[in-house]
Formats: C-alpha cells, sequence, structure tokens
C-alpha cells in the first residue's frame, strides 16, 4: 500500500499519522520525533501502479518473484468475469474482497508499466486548516 513520508528540518523521514495533526518519523523503524504536521515542509504518499492483464492496479507489496496487486477502481465488470474464472490462469491467486476491491497475487513477469505516482498530503492538509479556521473566525 502506499508509503508515507515527511520532510522535517531538511530531513526526509518515513512517517505516519498521530491524531491529532500530529506526524510520527521514522528512521528505518526507529521513532525519531512526532511533530505537528503544521511543522512539516513537505507530507507526501508514494504509490505504486502496475498493468496486468491490461488494467491498472495498485502495486501493494513485492515478494518472491510475486506482486500482490489491488483493484479498487476501473472496469469492475471485467474484473468480476476474471475473478470467476481463476482456471485461466492458474500462476495467479484471486481474491475478492468486497463488492469492489479486486486482490491478485501476480508472477512479476505478468504485470508491466510498473510506475510510482507522488501525491502530496500537506498542501490539501493546509488548506483544509485554512477553511476550517476560516469558518470558526
Amino acid at each position: 500500500m502506499p508509503d508515507s513520508y515527511a520532510v522535517h528540518q531538511g530531513k526526509e523521514y518515513e512517517a505516519s499519522g498521530r491524531p491529532p495533526g500530529r506526524m510520527a518519523l521514522y528512521d528505518g523503524d526507529v521513532l525519531v520525533a512526532e511533530v505537528p504536521i503544521g511543522e512539516l515542509e513537505e507530507w507526501y504518499t508514494v504509490r505504486t501502479w502496475g498493468t496486468f492483464l491490461e488494467h491498472e492496479f495498485e502495486v501493494a507489496d513485492e515478494r518472491d518473484g510475486h506482486y500482490s496487486l489491488f483493484m479498487t477502481r476501473g472496469d469492475g465488470k471485467w474484473a468480476e468475469r476474471v475473478w470467476a474464472e481463476p482456471e485461466r490462469y492458474p500462476e495467479v491467486q484471486f481474491q475478492r474482497m468486497d463488492r469492489m476491491t479486486f486482490v491478485a497475487v501476480a508472477p512479476k513477469h505478468m504485470v508491466s508499466d510498473i510506475r510510482e505516482e507522488r501525491v502530496d498530503n500537506l498542501g490539501p492538509w493546509r488548506k483544509d486548516q485554512e477553511e476550517r479556521e476560516s469558518r470558526e473566525s
């Protein structure tokens, strides 16, 4: 799933939210600090995407020559058909989590166009804070 990062005082850390309005900063598995989100210079998420059977999936994990793939948007009817016939792709483990979430563990050679997408979290957070403050004043 997505990895979250933050830049604080010029240094990049792995990050996870600590409500209310705080961020835990890590160097590997070591907690370095908890800081208010407003003190961050950057806060973003990196999501990895790939193409599997000509459809876009989020790449959640890579291990033992396989990718764990999640499809939560896109052509649900196509996914329903493919997931209903797992014998067509015996090398793939298919699982349907709920009505619109499809998971596949597929050999790496079946996944192409691996790419990362960086999504800004700090800008939207600051905008939300500004809107909240203007409503309260």
